[in-house]
């Protein structure tokens, strides 16, 4: 299955938005990408009512799913799937003092997963690669692959890096994440076993093909959650 992501920097408008994106959009279809994952708050922290309507209508017109990240009512930080959901509030607003976070922002209710192509996608925001329970938690709904939308401080993108390839190693499960690029961090895929897939830094897509048959295989060899006693850690 071929999925794309898209590394670019936040942008001040809608309009300003869709003329970077509708481009991105139809260049990832052609290039036989299935569904497209955009950064967290893909218009800053600004609330943009029309952001849904004009996803939902690109993504129907382009016969692509497009995964975003943007602020919705409430206020939530959301990440969602267009067309039609599901979607996701983030579960662990970023609150560190001395530092812009999400303050104000309501915290989202738990995971969701995107059932896609008989496929299962555990959907996330940036601080939440902080919290190894939520993608345990999603490794155990039967998550194949995460999908992370995110704004990380390019002075902590080593840390970054470190954490992604931990969520993804330790679930044994592809994890694309699609970073804001006026952050300093970049975008990257992670394999199951935690090898670094690709990485872009420059604006522009990048593209992965996630083999389920090779995450299968490796599952199999290594059964890591089957080996879990979680009666000897309870949390």
């Amino acid at each position: 299955m071929r999925l794309a992501l898209a590394h670019l920097g936040r942008q001040e408008s809608l309009p300003r938005l869709l003329k970077i994106l509708v481009p991105l959009v139809h260049q990832a279809r052609e290039e036989g990408a299935l569904a497209l994952l955009l950064p967290e708050l893909v218009l800053g922290r600004q609330g943009e009512e029309d952001l849904p309507q004009a996803l939902e209508a690109l993504a129907g017109e382009s016969r692509m799913r497009v995964v975003a990240g943007y602020l919705a009512q409430g206020p939530r930080n959301r990440l969602g799937v267009f067309p039609q959901g599901p979607f996701y509030d983030k579960v662990h607003p970023f609150l560190a003092l001395g530092e812009e976070g999400d303050e104000g922002v309501e915290p989202g209710e738990g995971p969701v997963v995107w059932e896609f192509q008989g496929r299962r996608f555990g959907l996330a925001l940036c601080y939440d690669l902080d919290f190894p329970e939520l993608f345990r938690s999603y490794a155990l709904m039967g998550v194949e692959a995460f999908l992370v939308g995110s704004a990380w401080p390019g002075e902590y993108g080593e840390l970054l890096l470190v954490l992604a390839r931990a969520r993804a190693a330790e679930n044994q499960a592809y994890l694309l994440l699609a970073n804001r690029a006026d952050t300093g961090s970049p975008s990257f895929a992670v394999a199951p076993d935690g090898h670094l897939l690709g990485l872009k830094d420059e604006e522009g897509l990048l593209l992965f093909d996630l083999d389920f048959a090779f995450l299968e295989a490796y599952r199999t060899r290594y059964p890591i959650l089957r080996h879990r006693r979680p009666e000897a850690y309870r949390l």
